[in-house]
């Protein structure tokens, strides 16, 4: 009986540190924070930059204008806003990190970059 015992007890401990390493191997970022920060994108059609901000708490803002609406879908691969008009803005990430938005308004997707300065945004 004590032997079940111990054998049951070193299988505990054993399971808990493999779950302990399979846990610590990968951090979990909060979503919304993988879509936090600044970002550019250029409209080809009229040459322009714009801005792209989220916020941590997920409001967006283009060329430093809050849109209304709210998010309805959030994943590590993307998020999708809902605008105040009933369309909808999908940011892609990849590897925890946006590389494009998809405009259904225009039916366009546009990469991408980090803000690197202020001045290049409407």
């Amino acid at each position: 009986m004590k032997r079940k015992g111990l054998i049951s007890l070193g299988h505990t401990l054993f399971s808990n540190v493999i779950n302990f390493n399979k846990k610590s191997k990968q951090p979990q970022v909060s979503l919304p924070l993988i879509y936090a920060g600044s970002w550019q994108f250029i409209d080809e059609l009229s040459n322009r930059t714009h801005c792209l901000e989220i916020t941590a708490d997920l409001r967006i803002l283009i060329d430093h204008r809050e849109l209304t609406g709210q998010v309805q879908m959030l994943t590590s691969k993307e998020l999708i806003f809902l605008d105040g008009y009933g369309y909808h803005l999908r940011v892609d990430a990849v590897d925890g990190k946006p590389i494009s938005v998809y405009d259904e308004a225009d039916n366009r997707v546009y990469e991408l970059s980090e803000k690197l300065d202020s001045d290049g945004c409407l």
